[in-house]
């Protein structure tokens, strides 16, 4: 007899689970509980690590922001790897189109994005389903993600 067992990002964790705000999270960097060389980003309340890059995920990433840099009407830049705030979340997605505004206070929400995109190798699933649900939750308009393992882009 054979069991099907769900993913594990289905499965409940077996203890209890504190969710963090954006604003806790911003102040666990600030009193430097969470440093930059961490590499963690805040997903719907969970504190989340990020993963290492391999070359062809670094090489898109750089591709793409030079082939975005040069085809974007004024007023609009690229970001890489930099946050962008939800409700709930502060991921640092792959790119991100945005308005070219000075921020002094807070990074780019979902108004201010024309195109989020996550380069995917090793985070296809994450891609795909989590970060597709927290950006569609978001109203970020447009989500890609470029799926390294079968060589194609997924638009949502």
């Amino acid at each position: 007899m054979s069991v099907a067992i769900p993913p594990l990002s289905a499965l409940p964790p077996p203890y209890p689970v504190v969710r963090f705000s954006v604003d806790d999270y911003h102040r666990l960097s600030d009193v430097g509980l969470l440093r930059e060389k961490e590499r963690i980003e805040l997903l719907e309340g969970c504190l989340v690590p990020k993963t290492t890059h391999s070359p062809l995920h670094a090489d898109t990433i750089e591709s793409l922001s030079e082939l975005l840099q040069r085809v974007l009407p004024p007023g609009w830049r690229v970001r890489v790897q930099l946050p962008i705030t939800t409700s709930d979340s502060e991921p640092e997605p792959d790119l991100a189109v945005v308005r070219r505004t000075r921020r002094t206070t807070g990074h780019p929400t979902a108004p201010d994005l024309a195109l989020t995109i996550e380069v995917s190798d090793s985070t296809l699933t994450q891609d795909l389903h989590d970060k597709a649900r927290l950006y569609a939750r978001a109203e970020i308009v447009e989500y890609w993600v470029v799926n390294l393992r079968d060589r194609r882009l997924e638009v949502f």
